[in-house]
This record gives structure tokens, sequence and C-alpha cells, in this order.
């Protein structure tokens, strides 16, 4: 096993190892793009049951049940989006599953295993890359910069899923997390706006954290590379510069050289 992995168990350990996040990709990147509909701030597709344990075991979305909203609760967005989900046929031996934003254009352009569309006013539309990172961008000002950030772990082969629970923006897992405890808890700061962890009362709150549940705090600079940037096409990543930091508390009485016990006075020294 990996040095600094923290398995959950030996015999969890064991499967993971046997099937590495790399070769779950590359079973996706084999596959015929596969449909899929982009509904507000998420993306939803129907799939067969071995296609879904993939997804499922490379950390991609979860599975959603379709349920229509009463009359007298639902909004009109929610009513909507119903009636989108009712459109897409859901045969046996099939499963409606959802995909967060970040993880949906990865899908798409990094591995090319889904084709995402909308309903437009010309009845349904096949989007390209720019059209897609365009919609997602209004849909949430941030994502382009959580996507950089999302993209460049999961180029890693570490499985991404989101870190509101511990006040960050994602965490970050060697493999699937019902075999591995997270490593890290990501916080995303953009240099030139309002960023995060100015202060040092929440840079060490942050860390105390991170250090009561046995993760590390990693910070992701996304540093621009010129001065106007136009976030609205996926060829922005290029004017970006990423650099990570992990935050560790220091312990003087870990990182002392043995060498300095000798030029310590001694009790005799000290008392002359």
């Amino acid at each position: 096993m990996a040095s600094g992995v923290r398995w959950k168990s030996k015999e969890k350990a064991a499967v993971a190892l046997e099937e590495p996040i790399s070769s779950l990709y590359k079973a996706m990147q084999e596959w015929e793009p596969l449909e899929a509909l982009l509904v507000h701030t998420s993306v939803v597709l129907t799939i067969d049951i071995s296609k879904a344990q993939i997804f499922s075991r490379a950390c991609f979305g979860v599975r959603r049940e379709v349920a229509m909203a009463s009359h007298n609760s639902a909004s009109a967005a929610s009513a909507r989006s119903s009636r989108l989900l009712e459109e897409i046929d859901e045969p046996e031996a099939s499963v409606m599953w959802q995909l967060g934003m970040e993880e949906a254009f990865f899908l798409a352009s990094h591995l090319g295993c889904i084709s995402i569309y909308r309903h437009g006013r010309q009845g349904r539309e096949t989007m390209c890359k720019e059209e897609v990172w365009r919609c997602m961008q209004f849909s949430n000002p941030d994502f382009g910069y959580l996507y950089i950030v999302c993209a460049h772990l999961r180029a890693k082969h570490w499985v991404v899923r989101s870190g509101i629970q511990y006040g960050a923006h994602f965490m970050a897992y060697r493999h699937h997390p019902e075999f591995v405890h997270s490593d890290y808890s990501v916080i995303v700061m953009v240099e030139g706006q309002e960023e995060r962890m100015k202060t040092w009362t929440e840079v060490a709150g942050n860390n105390r954290l991170c250090r009561s549940v046995a993760k590390t705090q990693l910070l992701f600079h996304i540093i621009p590379k010129c001065e106007e940037i136009d976030m609205s096409s996926p060829s922005c990543q290029e004017a970006f510069t990423v650099e990570a930091v992990e935050v560790r508390r220091w312990l003087p009485e870990k990182n002392r050289e043995e060498s300095d016990q000798t030029i310590l006075p001694s009790s005799d020294q000290a008392s002359t």
C-alpha cells in the first residue's frame, strides 16, 4: 500500500488497488458519448446499470429518483425541471444519473464520454463545449475557477467531492470514499479577488478544524497571467497558473535538529 494512505480496512485497500481510478477513466473513454441533459445547475442522463456502476466506482455523480413536485408546493422552476426530466426515458435495466457541473464538464471535455444537450426554442439542441461552459459560468460565476482546480485534481486521478461539510470547496481522496479517508480539505483562492484565508484567525481556525478530522488543508491559488481574461470560454484555463500550498502546523519538537541539544548549556554551566 502507498505510504500515507489512510485505508478504511485492509480488505478495502485490496479492492481499490485492483481497480485504480486510471483504469476506470480508460473504460469511460472507450464509450460512445452518452447523451446528457443540462438542467439548471446539474446534468442528468439515463445509463445502463453497468455504466452506472463505473460512474459510481469513479465517484462521478449520484443516482436520481424522479418525483413530480406537488401543485401546491412546487415553484415554477422545480416544476419545469420535473417536466424536463420526464422527457428522459428510463428503460428497464437503466437508471437516471445526476452530475454536478464541474464533474459533468470534465466527463465531456477531458474524457469525452458524455455529450450535453438542452431544450431550446428550436427543441433539442446539442451543445458544444463553449456553450456548455457559458451556461455553467452563467449559473455560477465561480464555476470557471472551481473547474480549474477540480480538473487539475481529477486529471491526477484524485477523487473530488464537495467539501461543504468541512467549510471547504472540495475534499480530495486518493480513491473512492468507501475505501479511503480523504487526505485534503481544498480551498480555491483567486488572486486579485476577495479571497478567503486573509486573516490569521481564519487560517488558524480552518487548520484546527482540519487537524481535528485528520485532514491537511490545501490552498489552490489561481493566478492570472494577464489583466483581462474572458471567462466565457473554456480556453480561459490557459490564462491561469495554478499553485497548490499545503498548510501544516509547525511543531518544534518534530523539526528540531538533534545537534541543537548539544549547544544548550548544561545544568553545571548554567549555574556558573
